[in-house]
């Protein structure tokens, strides 16, 4: 394993910093210099964006000639803070903070770092000890503008990626980790071009357009700042999907930001609005939270083709109608999407089928969500190009891809873009017009006309000619799961107890 004296005897060699040797680096200092009360890994995280944006602002700061950069920070930011210890460090950090993070029209530079520094604060006092070392002995003496691109960025998702416990306890947002290697495909099945917009309204953590990004620059030609953009409601997530995509992505802190905070489903407007700009949307990638007891304010949601649906249905039918006529989209949805018999969940079917070309559901194999039990599926569609007469179908034949039999997890058997291999290869084919010769055993063709003469309109169908068990997962996962439920639930009764006493 590497040492201290490994790193340091390494300084001036940033350029061949790996992603997997900066990520254990930042382990390493969690775990063996954060004393005292255990800090979550997400607070952690969160100082890591704060320390890189302010560090690598202040490097391009001190360029000379075209490359030269002026700060987003105040100047002299990151000098105070290397010199700073104690009180005056946790004072400077705060007064920064509140600098950064504050709305500042007047500024359009400062946009990006108002959304990265929102509502920030500071390590407790108590811990600036251990963060004056984080600065002093894990920033500062590097040149972090040297560290190729995407070895930072890779370093930073993964470290995004071991915050998965503190991100499932979030339930109030219903934040979970989607699998890159399957946005990868996703990204792959949707044909991205370097000259698509690609929206997401649910951004999380930002991973689904970074994978979109990657996809569109494989291409090889350069992609646009603006080919990007996002929104949460959550403002933790704003921020860590923010830095997550400007690492990734090498955008510039002085541009205008990525992602957004806005409650994506609360007013009639855009998909995804980039201040008081709409974003032209060519293509939606969104994976919403998977939260049935949650209600969303739709007061204003005339729009709607049904009130009082479930979260992620009104993520489903709100993509669907703010979208573009012509534009892709690619939507995760749970079960309870497909076969709920709410009138709410059939009108909302029932009018997607109609009004979008609703071409192909992609059920997922089980346990690929990180112990969150979840069993979901894409919906990939297009907006209909026409303006739909009463009557008229956009949809004709819905093919199913069934891969719910198969099981994953992120350390027993982890998902690699390998195992969508036979999907793309069909899903290709009948995007362009092409038989497909040799049908999977998993692929099944639905006439949507027989859907629609359902009571229901549901899609909850098996893609396979004999119905096979579902597999519900390893049982030690199952177990885990319960007897974290039942910890929970034991501690919701506590509470009411506590507060009747």
């Amino acid at each position: 394993m590497a040492t201290e004296r490994d790193d340091i005897a390494a300084r001036g060699s940033e350029r061949l910093w790996t992603s997997d040797r900066i990520f254990k680096r930042w382990q390493r200092f969690r775990e063996q210099k954060i004393t005292g009360k255990a800090l979550r890994r997400i607070e952690f995280t969160e100082h890591i964006a704060f320390l890189l944006f302010l560090k690598l602002d202040h490097e391009r700061a001190q360029r000379t000639g075209t490359f030269a950069r002026p700060a987003v920070a105040p100047a002299g930011a990151w000098p105070q803070l290397v010199d700073a210890s104690g009180d005056a460090l946790h004072r400077a950090l705060g007064r920064l903070m509140a600098d950064l993070g504050a709305p500042n029209p007047t500024d359009p530079r400062r946009t990006t770092a108002s959304v990265v520094f929102q509502d920030a604060q500071p390590w407790n006092v108590d811990r600036m000890a251990e963060l004056g070392r984080l600065i002093t002995e894990e920033f500062n003496p590097y040149r972090w503008s040297n560290v190729p691109r995407d070895e930072l960025g890779g370093a930073f998702a993964l470290l995004l990626a071991d915050c998965r416990d503190d991100l499932r306890t979030k339930r109030d947002t219903g934040q979970f980790l989607t699998p890159p290697p399957l946005l990868a495909v996703v990204a792959k099945a949707l044909g991205l071009t370097p000259g698509d917009k690609v929206v997401d309204a649910a951004v999380g953590i930002g991973t689904s357009l970074i994978a979109a990004y990657r996809e569109m620059a494989a291409h090889g030609e350069r992609v646009d700042a603006s080919a990007i953009a996002g929104a949460d409601i959550d403002v933790q997530m704003c921020r860590l999907a923010t830095m997550n995509v400007l690492l990734n992505t090498g955008r510039p802190f002085h541009d205008v930001p990525p992602i957004l905070r806005a409650d994506s489903l609360k007013a009639r407007e855009d998909v995804v609005r980039r201040h008081e700009r709409s974003v032209d949307a060519t293509v939606v990638i969104c994976n919403p939270p998977f939260k049935s007891d949650v209600a969303a304010d739709t007061q204003q949601r005339d729009d709607f083709w049904a009130q009082n649906a479930i979260l992620p249905a009104n993520f489903l039918q709100h993509l669907a109608i703010t979208l573009p006529r012509g534009a892709r989209a690619a939507v995760f949805v749970p079960d309870g999407v497909l076969s709920h018999d709410s009138r709410a969940a059939a009108a909302i079917r029932r009018a997607l089928l109609m009004n979008c070309n609703v071409h192909t559901l992609l059920r997922l194999p089980t346990g690929m969500f990180y112990d969150t039990g979840s069993k979901s599926n894409i919906l990939f569609f297009t907006k209909s190009a026409d303006p739909q007469r009463p009557g008229d179908i956009a949809t004709r034949e819905l093919g199913v891809f069934d891969l719910r039999d198969r099981h994953y997890t992120d350390t027993r058997n982890p998902l690699a873009e390998a195992d969508f291999e036979e999907f793309l290869t069909t899903y290709r084919l009948r995007a362009e017009g092409q038989p497909v010769e040799s049908e999977p055993q998993c692929f099944r063709r639905y006439d949507v006309g027989e859907i629609l003469r359902t009571p229901t309109a549901g899609l909850a169908l098996n893609g396979r000619a004999a119905t096979l068990l579902d597999d519900h997962g390893d049982p030690r996962d199952i177990a885990k799961s319960i007897v974290r439920h039942l910890g929970e639930a034991q501690k919701s009764f506590q509470a009411v107890v506590d507060s009747l006493n």
